[in-house]
């Protein structure tokens, strides 16, 4: 995980790149470095975090003796394996042991865009191949865009970077884009709440040549079966599958030179993490990162507990219960004061919430703690059906593909937040193998399982059994209870308790399946917004 920043065309090049490594050192405080063609067009920059292969060997811009240069950032998996098939098999000759060495040398097998097949991870590079003949630019980001990657023109010049911040030693002048801000165009697509700053697409690369300019292409995207085929597999191999792929995908996440700790926060997704890391380092001997780690040091934010928002408590029972550390940052009203503009300011964006200011702060643990590498639980929800406000859209068409199971893009904002603090976070939900398996499912086994009541995350809940406790496993966001449902005004709780009866079950009914999904809709947008409580007299009606 490390800051980089591109440039071609530019005078003074070396310096301007070197500016913009300062800009964002905050990525990388181990090292930097630029790289410069003989004939001043074309630059690369990086400052280093060091993850794997500590010594100097490790160092970027990386180069090999066939005129190809590159700068990596964020972590390539299962990299061990793939560099003994490059020297075994087709007599590539490493210089170093890190994973971004990785991408020079599949890139020399394999081309573009065969290498991107073989990259398991979360990255975004630029490469220049200056070989006669095939001499282009090309700048990738990962399949979920968890890693930054910006770009502009200034003049006829092509600038990228991690942090737009980087951009400005090289000629940018930062200007609001109002219409990205007004429709949400920072968040929905390409673009970033500046004019004329693009992100490269998740699951795209960018390809400059001299003769057909800058071209984008498409190397992945999500794919998901047709539902009115029938599921052949059943509940329990469904389970097995989710929980095999996620045990591989923490495991793999596992490998570096330095050790690692886990964010735990009260929820199934972080427990699930912190549980598997602790399951394979205790039965299977797997590393927490270097061997200096003996135990698995899990990180926490403590909000005040007359906010509603605190799970401290939780986690400290999970991390009791898994025989683990825990360190906690108290998120009070003066701190998320204090690091609302500095949230700001790394995130590139305005705050939705106060979510990523607590997170911007909770980053700051790790590296008190000597830490470089964190593990996290976030992608579940994306993945698994957990945001209860969108429930409702599995009425919209049935799930034929589980006939006796009732109907049922991710912009992260994590990356920034850590890096702000020299922290490499890792997302084991986002690993891509596991969710082309999980796309694979029956969409309605991510909220219930036959003959069964709506559970948020079902599937989940059962593959991670064995790594949460009792508490996190039966725990619900439990939205339609009496008091929620009354403090809306306008429903009678006697027509939800009834629907809770007969909504489930072998035959539901789906009237009363559809007044739970609209009540709780309600609810959810209600206890969100603070909006207050409804009276007969204002709305003349009441619903149900």
């Amino acid at each position: 995980m490390c800051g980089i920043v591109a440039s071609c065309r530019c005078p003074s090049l070396s310096q301007h790149l070197q500016h913009g490594l300062d800009a964002i050192k905050h990525r990388g405080p181990d090292g930097s470095g630029t790289w410069v063609s003989q004939d001043g067009s074309i630059g690369l920059g990086h400052c280093r975090l060091s993850i794997n292969d500590l010594s100097p060997l490790g160092a970027q811009p990386i180069h090999n003796a066939d005129s190809i240069h590159a700068v990596v950032n964020g972590e390539i998996y299962d990299f061990d394996r793939l560099r003994d098939i490059c020297a075994s098999e087709h007599g590539y000759r490493f210089t170093g042991h890190s994973d971004s060495e990785l991408v020079v040398a599949l890139y020399q097998i394999h081309g573009a865009p065969g290498l991107f097949e073989h990259l398991r991870g979360e990255f975004a590079f630029v490469l220049v191949d200056q070989r006669p003949g095939s001499q282009r630019v090309i700048a990738v980001r990962d399949r979920f865009g968890i890693k930054p990657l910006v770009w502009t023109t200034v003049g006829d010049r092509v600038v990228l970077a991690a942090e737009a911040k980087a951009l400005k030693p090289l000629g940018w002048q930062p200007e609001w884009d109002v219409q990205s801000i007004t429709d949400s165009g920072w968040l929905v697509d390409e673009r970033t709440v500046f004019k004329n700053v693009q992100s490269v697409k998740p699951g795209h690369w960018m390809e400059i040549t001299d003769g057909r300019g800058i071209q984008m292409h498409q190397y992945w995207d999500a794919d998901f079966p047709d539902k009115t085929i029938v599921e052949t597999r059943t509940i329990e191999e469904m389970v097995q599958g989710v929980r095999e792929r996620l045990i591989n995908a923490v495991r793999l996440r596992m490998r570096a030179d330095v050790p690692i700790g886990v964010y735990l926060s009260g929820g199934i997704d972080s427990s699930a993490i912190a549980g598997i890391v602790t399951h394979l380092a205790r039965t299977e001997n797997v590393k927490i990162g270097s061997d200096k780690a003996t135990q698995v040091a899990c990180f926490s934010v403590q909000f005040p507990e007359a906010s509603g928002y605190d799970e401290s408590d939780i986690a400290d029972r999970t991390a009791n219960w898994l025989g683990i550390e825990i360190h906690r940052h108290n998120a009070d009203e003066q701190r998320l004061a204090d690091d609302f503009v500095d949230a700001a300011y790394h995130n590139e964006q305005h705050h939705m919430d106060l979510n990523s200011v607590a997170k911007f702060a909770l980053s700051s643990l790790p590296q008190q703690q000597g830490l470089k590498v964190v593990l996290t639980g976030e992608g579940s929800d994306e993945h698994f059906g957990g945001y209860a406000f969108l429930t409702h859209q599995y009425l919209y068409e049935p799930d034929l593909a589980m006939p006796n199971i009732l109907a049922d893009d991710t912009k992260l904002r994590g990356d920034r937040a850590e890096m702000s603090h020299s922290i490499e976070a890792r997302t084991p939900f986002l690993d891509h193998s596991l969710t082309e398996y999980v796309n694979s499912l029956p969409p309605s086994t991510k909220l219930s399982a036959p003959r069964r009541a709506i559970v948020e995350k079902w599937i989940l809940r059962e593959a991670v059994r064995p790594f949460v406790t009792d508490e996190v496993y039966r725990r619900r966001k439990r939205l339609l209870t009496r008091e929620a449902v009354e403090e809306l005004g306008f429903v009678d709780y006697a027509v939800v308790e009834a629907a809770l009866e007969s909504a489930f079950g072998e035959t539901p009914d789906q009237v009363a399946f559809r007044t739970l999904n609209y009540t709780g809709g309600w609810v959810a947008i209600g206890q969100r917004l603070g909006v207050k409580k409804a009276t007969v007299e204002e709305s003349n009606w009441s619903w149900v």
